[in-house]
Order: C-alpha cells, then structure tokens, then sequence
C-alpha cells in the first residue's frame, strides 16, 4: 500500500453501494493535505461523489478514506477554477480595448466560458481516466 502522504485524503460516508460503484457522501471538512478546502469540500453541506472502488464490499454507512494523488487534484482545480478565470479576464481586456460598453464586455466574457465548458463536458471521460481515486474503508 502507498504512504498516506502520497494522497489527499478525504472522510466519507457510504450512502448507496452496487457492486463496485459507491455513492459517497463526503464531510465537511478540508483534505488532510491542504486543508485549505480549495476545492469547495470544506463548507458545511456534505458532497455526494460517485466512485468506482477498486474493491467490492462497501455498504451503506461505511466510513471510508477518498484518496487523490495531489497532482491529480491540482489539475482538476486548475482546469475548473484557474483557466476560467483566465479566459475571462482575457476576453474581458480584448473585448473592453476594443472599445465596446461594459454590458457587451461582461457578457462576452461569460460567453466565452461556454464552449470552454462544453469542450470539459466532451472530455470528461478522458479526464476521469487521468483523475484517478482511491477508497478505502477507514
């Protein structure tokens, strides 16, 4: 098994268990690598996440570890949060130099977010392969 330091940890509880695909409901509180709950885990409402486990057996009411690779969890905070941001204030500096009102600007740079997110959408399949979890039963 890998060092624990290898992995963002995350406690959950098992909501709903077929075969090995776990519905896990995760609780408030930040991984116990960064603590900084960048990824929005650390507010107060618990977060439902769908995982394939490695291993059968979980049941409902188990208390389990959801394990990352920090690298992993980087991208993924960087492609949802930093390249939008990004895209954004690009648009929003291009389209308001070129001379347009505030209305059009800002409605430009949320455009622009459109395909952005499509684009995610299409290859969400690719980014799980990469984005790769771990659950263990606590």
């Amino acid at each position: 098994m890998t060092n624990s330091k290898d992995y963002l940890e995350h406690v959950g509880v098992v909501t709903e268990s077929q075969g090995n695909h776990v519905k896990i409901s995760l609780l408030g509180t930040g991984c116990s690598g960064c603590h900084n709950s960048l990824c929005m885990l650390g507010s107060s409402k618990a977060k439902e996440v769908d995982l394939v486990a490695i291993e059968n057996g979980f049941l409902a009411g188990d208390e389990v570890l959801v394990k990352i690779n920090p690298k992993s969890g980087y991208k993924a905070v960087t492609m949802m949060y930093l390249v939008p941001f990004v895209l954004i204030m690009i648009t929003l500096i291009f389209v308001a130099h070129a001379g347009y009102g505030e209305a059009v600007t800002g409605i430009a740079s949320l455009l622009v977010l459109l395909p952005y997110f499509f684009m995610i959408y299409l290859l969400k399949k690719s980014f799980a392969k990469q984005c790769k979890f771990e659950v263990v039963k606590r």
